[in-house]
């Protein structure tokens, strides 16, 4: 028990050590404020989960010692609840509780012999003694039921690609058994000889039968031991909501405790004024084993919720662009500003430096042209193939490319910086290049329409730049596969 007691000790103090919010600094922490609570804001990562699940399987058995007389079925079922805290962006440790039931079925044909029984049965008499009893069970059903409450300790893993990805676990539970019973359900048992040394009588011949309600209901609770098992499972998730996965897998627990004690006692129940034959049987397949060491394989279903995305669904995104954008239409006549309160809701409208604003508050020719580059900047969405640095451009984006380039050429002190962006696909330095190229191919654009060079500035981002998840929060990879323009004083 001391040791039982010490382990569950370990397993909460290690949770309790991994469960601790890590503090770390980033690099954007040289960045002006409003920055960097966007990048610590990182809507993308939630490193609470309240995963349910769910299985069933197969079991190993517990009649060992009659296996090669009986016919037998053993089966697991489980279900438990429990918290995850995500230390890293894909490992997190989790602590959970459920309820495992495990149930095998015999079905047992075999002669018996008993020897030495007492029975007061037979002729009326008391204590007569039978030097043996011989006699056949036909299709004698029995089953066991163990009952037990599992407290896993897990080392998660998880990775998506968009929407859907895989999920891993790796660690120990304790199991505690809280019920157990071995109990008859059908059969039959034809008494088939006895000899009684008292009488000096031998019976041969189909003496007796007992029917299957004289079984039903006889049963015997079972003591049994902890355990400490180790698990796994591993398997799909499956988006469903910005909050919820769906899981999909399979799992295996091997115990490495025995859990049935040593000089195990049978307990019967309901035996009543039942002879001696039934108690002697019942004592055999009841005890079948007093060793055994729980092995489970099956299958996992359940739910993954990120508690702290719980507000923060489709709909709400789309609410919120949709308000965005209304609000930048009673604006139509100011320059347009991102500040940080909405900046994580815009995808293509191009952010102004203070310094400029500054400079047209009193100026209306310089507030014109703000405006109206900024206007059609917001009007070029340019994205690009997967692996690509070919500008998708249609008709009404090159007459805002036109349009812009004219206001860029009547205002010299005017300069645009080009963003390019790539999805998570490929390696950091292939898509590092690969946006630079972007950016490049957008500028040379420009220079073609008659913008001076010193007009057009590129800068690169790949997508573990925390200025990526700023400037493209959309999830969706084709997406962010672009550019985005800042307007700044040259």
């Amino acid at each position: 028990m001391k040791k039982q007691l010490l382990l569950i000790g370990l397993i909460f103090g290690m949770f309790t050590a991994f469960s601790q919010e890590v503090k770390t600094t980033d690099k954007a922490a040289t960045t002006p404020p409003a920055t960097e609570q966007a990048v610590t804001a990182d809507n993308d990562f939630c490193p609470h989960r309240i995963n349910v699940h769910f299985g069933g399987g197969f079991a190993n058995n517990t009649f060992k010692p009659i296996k090669s007389i009986a016919t037998i079925h053993s089966c697991a079922a489980m279900a438990e609840v429990g918290y995850t805290y995500f230390f890293h962006k894909h490992f997190g440790i989790g602590l959970g509780v459920g309820i495992n039931k495990v149930g095998a079925t015999a079905k047992i044909n075999e002669k018996l012999t008993l020897t030495n029984v007492f029975d007061n049965k037979y002729w009326g008499q008391k204590d007569i003694i039978f030097d043996y009893v011989k006699y056949t069970t036909e299709n004698l059903v029995q089953k066991h039921n163990v009952w037990a409450i599992e407290v896993p300790l897990t080392v998660q893993a998880e990775k998506k690609w968009g929407k859907h990805g895989i999920y891993g676990g790796l660690g120990v539970k304790g199991y505690f058994p809280i019920a157990a019973n071995a109990k008859y359900t059908d059969g039959t048992i034809y008494i088939n000889e006895m000899y009684s040394p008292d009488m000096n009588v031998n019976y041969v011949g189909l003496i007796e039968w007992m029917d299957p309600q004289a079984l039903k209901g006889v049963a015997s609770k079972q003591k049994m031991r902890c355990s400490v098992d180790i698990l796994g499972d591993f398997g799909g998730i499956f988006g469903v909501s910005r909050a919820t996965d769906i899981y999909l897998g399979a799992y295996a627990s091997y115990g490495f405790l025995n859990i049935y004690p040593k000089g195990n006692k049978m307990e019967f129940e309901n035996l009543g004024q039942i002879d001696s034959k039934l108690i002697s049987l019942s004592e055999r397949y009841s005890n079948a084993t007093n060793k055994w060491n729980l092995l489970q394989i099956g299958v996992k279903v359940g739910f993954h919720f990120k508690t702290c995305k719980s507000s923060r669904t489709d709909k709400f995104m789309r609410d919120e662009k949709r308000a965005f954008m209304d609000e930048m239409k009673k604006k139509k006549n100011e320059p347009v500003v991102v500040t940080n309160t909405i900046q994580e809701y815009y995808y293509f409208v191009p952010t102004i430096s203070q310094e400029l604003l500054d400079e047209s508050a009193n100026d209306p020719n310089k507030k014109k042209a703000l405006l109206d580059l900024a206007q059609s900047l917001s009007n070029i969405k340019i994205l690009f193939d997967l692996d690509k640095d070919i500008p998708k451009l249609d008709d009404n984006k090159r007459q805002h490319i036109d349009r812009a380039s004219e206001v860029l050429k009547a205002n010299p002190d005017l300069k645009v910086v080009i963003s390019g962006y790539t999805s998570p696909e490929g390696s950091v330095a292939h898509n590092k290049d690969l946006g630079n190229r972007r950016a490049l191919a957008v500028r040379q654009i420009f220079i073609n329409k008659g913008v001076p060079g010193d007009q057009i500035a590129v800068q690169n981002y790949t997508a573990e730049d925390p200025q990526h998840k700023i400037d493209i929060p959309e999830k969706e990879y084709p997406e962010q596969r672009a550019v985005i323009f800042k307007i700044e004083k040259k």
